[in-house]
């Protein structure tokens, strides 16, 4: 019985312990681009286009380095910009790029995005607030991901956290990898606690 009662404290234990290393954090854009005509002018600094106007065809694009999270398990991600401007109501579709090596900041062309995973509407409703997209598990590369907008209104972005200080950003859902040390150390244990109750007299 005494047995019985380590067991299950020590499956408690563990599960606890797997509980406390589940970790949220937030990441700030660190690249941006936009594709489209007039993606390179000076003046876009400042805002990501994402839609259809007079002038052609936009999507943005968003720079990620996850290079603090090396070695850990990311389950989702959610992706979070400040909506600044619109010429017109629209929905707004995120996915993530496949290639995340793009450059320079400012890029003419991008046409390795993957699936819309969520969508927001932009209206005048939304403007000067911050928009989220629930994108699920990331598509990552030598530590980077980069995550488009695309839509069917003309609508602005903050990119990076400028002078306007909005800048874009990642909630980051991820866990600890336990090492095969603490692994090999648990398994020996509890092999040893088999042992000892197929030891124990009748």
């Amino acid at each position: 019985m005494q047995i019985k009662s380590f067991l299950a404290g020590a499956a408690l234990a563990l599960l606890s312990l797997n509980a406390a290393q589940a970790a949220v954090i937030t990441i700030q854009a660190d690249r941006d681009a936009s594709v489209g005509d007039g993606a390179n002018n000076a003046w876009n600094v400042w805002h990501r286009w994402v839609g259809t106007n007079i002038m052609g065809t936009y999507s943005s694009l968003f720079g990620f380095d996850l290079g603090s999270l090396q070695g850990k398990q990311i389950s989702a991600v959610a992706f979070s910009a400040f909506h600044n401007f619109t010429d017109a109501d629209g929905i707004i579709g995120a996915a993530f790029g496949l290639d995340n090596t793009w450059e320079p900041p400012s890029v003419a062309s991008y046409d390795a995005i993957g699936p819309v995973l969520a969508n927001n509407t932009a209206s005048q409703a939304t403007v000067n607030t911050y928009q989220t997209w629930k994108l699920g598990k990331p598509v990552t590369s030598d530590g980077r991901l980069t995550v488009v907008l695309s839509g069917d209104g003309w609508n602005d972005y903050e990119p990076l956290l400028r002078g306007l200080g909005h800048g874009a950003f990642l909630t980051v859902t991820y866990a600890e990898v336990p090492e095969p040390v603490s692994l090999g150390l648990l398994g020996v244990g509890l092999a040893g606690l088999a042992a000892a109750r197929r030891r124990k007299p009748a």
